[in-house]
């Protein structure tokens, strides 16, 4: 299994902080390689991703959805999700991540007060499939495709083309709000903005002991509420997501520092070095050692 934090861009909430393009063109295409495992994550930027080969399996709060080739997904703002090679492990996809701005300009104009911000508001569909043979959605990835090729070649003029060709994608998103994809089982917005606080917390919190019961009283809710939510919305216990934080902010430790194998088992809360190796080398299929040596 690949490293859990391939960079140092989430920050301790869970939220990219990366620059995603440049103020004054806030949009960028990513084709993240298939061994890279993303981190469950959020960003207040939209992102249109399309499928060039093989299979992409994506998980968000809404569901996990297996993407073939020629297949595609759109995220709303603030949509939690990670992604992954599905299958043999051969895929090839490029993620379009851009800015609102970008289309709307200003937020007293009338293409952010009546087109995007319904689009933005927390009952608004988060996540929404395209699949090749539906015919709008066939539109969708055309222009996804599209946008995704100029933002790698940059032509003269690209930024206009993807800009044209985004608004677009939001006047169809706009005209067809009421339809999303029934593969997607919309979270509530009051749960996902409880995962973010529990995640928020665990994140804030790792490097010590934090029981179930601890979370739920934070979040001011039962344990078995707690879980139930994170079982809807990551399919994992709580214990099961701090155990994968952990390790992965231990991949930064040992990619970034110096310190000894017990230190970064110290610092990111494991209750003895041998019980972090062999939990390390579970899920990232090296030891903490090994994994050190290759990424040096």
């Amino acid at each position: 299994m690949a490293e859990l934090f391939p960079k140092s861009t989430i920050s301790v909430n869970g939220q990219e902080i990366k620059q995603h393009g440049t103020p004054e063109f806030p949009c960028a295409c990513y084709n993240v390689p298939p061994e890279i495992q993303v981190p469950w994550h959020w960003h207040e930027e939209f992102e249109c991703s399309y499928v060039f080969h093989g299979s992409v399996l994506y998980n968000t709060p809404q569901g996990r959805f297996l993407l073939d080739e020629g297949d595609g997904i759109f995220l709303n703002s603030g949509t939690l999700h990670t992604a992954d090679a599905a299958r043999d492990g051969v895929c090839k996809k490029s993620d379009l991540v851009f800015h609102g701005r970008l289309i709307y300009g200003s937020k007293d104009s009338v293409l952010y007060q009546k087109y995007m911000k319904p689009l933005m508001a927390p009952d608004a569909f988060q996540t929404l499939v395209l699949r090749k043979n539906v015919p709008w959605h066939f539109e969708i990835l055309s222009r996804i495709k599209k946008a995704s090729r100029l933002c790698q070649n940059r032509p003269e003029g690209y930024e206009f083309t993807v800009r044209s060709l985004l608004s677009e994608i939001f006047f169809d998103l706009y005209c067809y709000q009421n339809a999303p994809s029934r593969e997607s089982s919309a979270a509530s917005a009051s749960e996902n903005e409880r995962i973010k606080q529990m995640l928020l917390y665990l994140q804030e919190n790792y490097a010590r002991p934090i029981t179930v019961a601890e979370l739920a009283a934070h979040a001011s809710i039962c344990e078995r509420e707690c879980l139930r939510c994170f079982k809807k919305m990551l399919r994992l216990s709580p214990i099961q997501y701090l155990i994968h934080y952990r390790i992965a902010r231990s991949c930064i430790l040992l990619r970034e520092s110096d310190l000894s194998i017990l230190e970064v088992s110290s610092r990111c809360g494991f209750e003895s070095p041998s019980y972090f190796t062999k939990t390390f080398r579970r899920i990232v299929g090296s030891t903490p050692t090994q994994y050190r040596k290759n990424v040096h």
